[in-house]
């Protein structure tokens, strides 16, 4: 759960907008471009739709065909993807088949398949690993298109700092589902949880009883306890800082759990 933009400071926001270029907009047309920091266009709005510069291209939507431009506007990837995530790593998620059944891979900087569309779906890369759909089920693939972690998850988050989060359904009734893996598949810890979030800064959320109504707190990378679950939401750490809210009022606090003036 995260808390609303606004919480988190005006100044911060626009930095995360711009950080990797120029900012998605949309203008008066209807179509979608590019804007500097300072309100002009950089790309004028000419595309049905685009995603955010991840170093010096972003994913843009002309007709039905998707492909990736430069920060003047111009093809770099010609649109010939039928869908087409963001960069990362290198490499970016993508499919050429039929939107609803087509197959998913990665292409490279220069639009070709690093790692052949073979999946049901496909995320970004992060801390080197991609999470893949097979079937219903998700596992994480290498930059080299090998399977590391076999499809055995309902749900994963990413990796960052060696573990990822991953969920598989238990028996019913059983609340806590979560759990860390390495980039092996095995668990460091025994810990389960009810949620489990990314890792950011050395600290990941975690929910410890119940989706809907337990509270977050934060763990370190060995499963042990670093801020109490006393938070009715909880954003994940940057720069040091996250917002909580607790007893319904929201606050800023270091990555000690204390309270921020």
């Amino acid at each position: 759960m995260v808390l609303p933009l606004r919480a988190q400071g005006a100044d911060d926001d626009e930095k995360r907008l711009f950080s990797g270029g120029p900012a998605p907009a949309k203008g008066e047309n209807g179509k979608w471009g590019f804007r500097l920091p300072d309100g002009t266009w950089g790309v004028e709005p000419k595309f049905k739709e685009v995603k955010p510069f991840r170093g010096d291209m972003a994913a843009a939507r002309d007709n039905e065909k998707w492909g990736y431009v430069d920060a003047t506007g111009n093809w770099k990837i010609p649109a010939r993807f039928s869908w087409a995530g963001e960069f990362s790593e290198n490499l970016a998620p993508a499919s050429e088949g039929d939107r609803l059944t087509g197959k998913f891979g990665y292409i490279d900087r220069q639009g070709r398949w690093a790692i052949e569309a073979e999946y049901n779906w496909a995320r970004s890369f992060q801390g080197g690993f991609g999470a893949v759909k097979d079937g219903g089920k998700w596992g994480f693939v290498d930059s080299k298109g090998k399977l590391v972690v076999e499809p055995d998850f309902d749900q994963v988050g990413s990796f960052s700092e060696g573990l990822a989060p991953v969920q598989k359904s238990g028996p019913p009734g059983d609340k806590k589902t979560w759990v860390y893996i390495q980039p092996d598949g095995k668990s460091p810890f025994e810990s389960k949880f009810a949620w489990a979030g990314t890792f950011s800064e050395g600290v990941a959320r975690v929910q410890f009883e119940d989706r809907i109504t337990g509270k977050f707190g934060y763990i370190n990378p060995k499963g042990e306890v670093v801020i109490p679950p006393n938070f009715e939401e909880a954003t994940d750490f940057r720069g040091g800082q996250a917002q909580v809210r607790i007893n319904g009022k929201t606050q800023t606090i270091d990555l000690k759990g204390k309270a921020l003036e």
